[in-house]
Parts: C-alpha cells; sequence; structure tokens
C-alpha cells in the first residue's frame, strides 16, 4: 500500500495536487486560475494538508510530473517537490503525465494512444498496448501535428485518449474513421490512479524508453522531459543564426 504521498501535477494551466493513502485519495484538487503556479502550488498544498487534518512532516513520499507539458510550470512543480524531498528526507518519485492518462485504459485489450494539447498545433502523444491487466509503453513520447500523428497509426480498432481529441477530433476522425475517440472527461489524468502504479528502477534524469508504465525514483540529476526546445531556445536559435548570416 502506498504511504502517506503528496502527488503534484503542473504539466498543464490546470495544477492539480493530491494527498494519497492506501490507494484512495485523501484529497484531491484542480485549480484552473490565472495565477501562475508559482504563486498557487504551495497554497493548494496547504490547503490540502488543512483538508485532510495533516501536517506537512507527516507525508511520506512525494510524486511530482516530469512532462510532457508546459516548460515553466514543469519547473516550477519538480524544484518545489524536489525542495520538499531534501527538507523533509522523504523519497521523491515522478511519473509521465501519458502513463498515468494511459493507467485509466489498462482495461482496454490492444493498443492504443495518449494525445495532449501540445499547442501549436500539435499534439504529444505516446503509443500502449494493454492486455487487460498490464501496459507497455510502445515507443517514444513525442510530438507531431494531428495528420501526422494519424499517418502513423493504423485505421481500424485503435483506440485515442486524452485532450489533444478534444481538440483535433475531426481531423482525428477524418483521418481514422475506424478509430474510438475519449476526450474530457474520460481521458483526464487521475492522481489517485498512482496508489495503483508500479515503482521502476531509479533514474538520474528521466529517461523515456518503451517499458512497462510506472514510478520512477527521482535522483539529484531529475530532469523535466521536454519533448520539443522551449520558445526561448528557438529564439536564441534564430538569432544565432541570423547573425551567423548577417
Amino acid at each position: 500500500m502506498m504511504p502517506l504521498t503528496l502527488a503534484v501535477d503542473s504539466s498543464t494551466e490546470t495544477l492539480a495536487v493530491a494527498l494519497l493513502k492506501e490507494g484512495n485519495a485523501l484529497v484531491e484538487l484542480r485549480l484552473a486560475v490565472s495565477q501562475p503556479h508559482s504563486k498557487t502550488l504551495m497554497q493548494a498544498v496547504d490547503w490540502a494538508l488543512c483538508q485532510a487534518s495533516l501536517e506537512v512532516a507527516q507525508l511520506e513520499q512525494l510524486v511530482v510530473c516530469c512532462g510532457p507539458g508546459s516548460f515553466s510550470g514543469l519547473r516550477i512543480g519538480m524544484a518545489t517537490m524536489q525542495g520538499l524531498s531534501r527538507a523533509l528526507k522523504v523519497p521523491l518519485y515522478t511519473f509521465i503525465e501519458h502513463d498515468l492518462i494511459a493507467w485509466k485504459f489498462v482495461f482496454w485489450t490492444g493498443f492504443f494512444a495518449v494525445l495532449t494539447d501540445a499547442r501549436r498545433q500539435q499534439v504529444y502523444w505516446a503509443p500502449y498496448v494493454s492486455d487487460g491487466l498490464n501496459i507497455t509503453r510502445l515507443g517514444l513520447c513525442r510530438v507531431d501535428d494531428p495528420e501526422a500523428l494519424a499517418s502513423l497509426l493504423p485505421e481500424e480498432d485503435i483506440l485515442l485518449v486524452g485532450s489533444g481529441v478534444d481538440i483535433y477530433r475531426s481531423k482525428l476522425a477524418a483521418a481514422l474513421p475506424g478509430s474510438e475517440l475519449l476526450g474530457a472527461p474520460q481521458a483526464l489524468p487521475d492522481l489517485a490512479l498512482l496508489s495503483r502504479m508500479p515503482l521502476l528502477s531509479e533514474i538520474g534524469s528521466t529517461v523515456d524508453v518503451s517499458e512497462p508504465i510506472g514510478l520512477c525514483k527521482a535522483s539529484e540529476r531529475l530532469e523535466p522531459l521536454y519533448i520539443r526546445p522551449s520558445d526561448a531556445e528557438l529564439n536564441r536559435n534564430k538569432k544565432i543564426q541570423e547573425s551567423g548570416n548577417a
């Protein structure tokens, strides 16, 4: 059974915080507010602890989403949880957002894919296969536009789930007429499911490989899972290129 655990997902504009213990969510909240996560994260943690009549010193384990998603959101969530882990001297684990969503569909037998909004008319996505009891991620999490994604998937008997389905439903339905499409609320990530995911080997930084999905123990070299360069990196590279051509 999972010990008293604080779980945080700051990968999207909606901040999710949960207190988990022995397979149950004691408190779980999702904040869709305009303020940045840097201002709301610790307030949300304090509120969750207060609702459960607990103190921060009672936490036995921490879990945080490592991506993919918002660059600033991931940095805020992971840095905050790493700081708490050091201060409390409790273990910190990470999870991939798509793996958590995939776990909701463990009952599905066969191939399916998880899609989330990556903006810029693109989706973050990853392929999975389930035997009804266990799930394996079949490849790297990647980013593509909906048309390119559709060209990489079988046209028949495929399940597509996640926030990316809601945004690009018409394109996906046209390109993959034999697919089943599930968006919100069925395919929203549920932090309570973290208590059912297995613990995987320790990693220094997040490595995205084909393997059974689960929680990875974080080390000092913890890094967010970035699938593509940030806007800042793209702008910097553009300036460097323009300077070289001048």
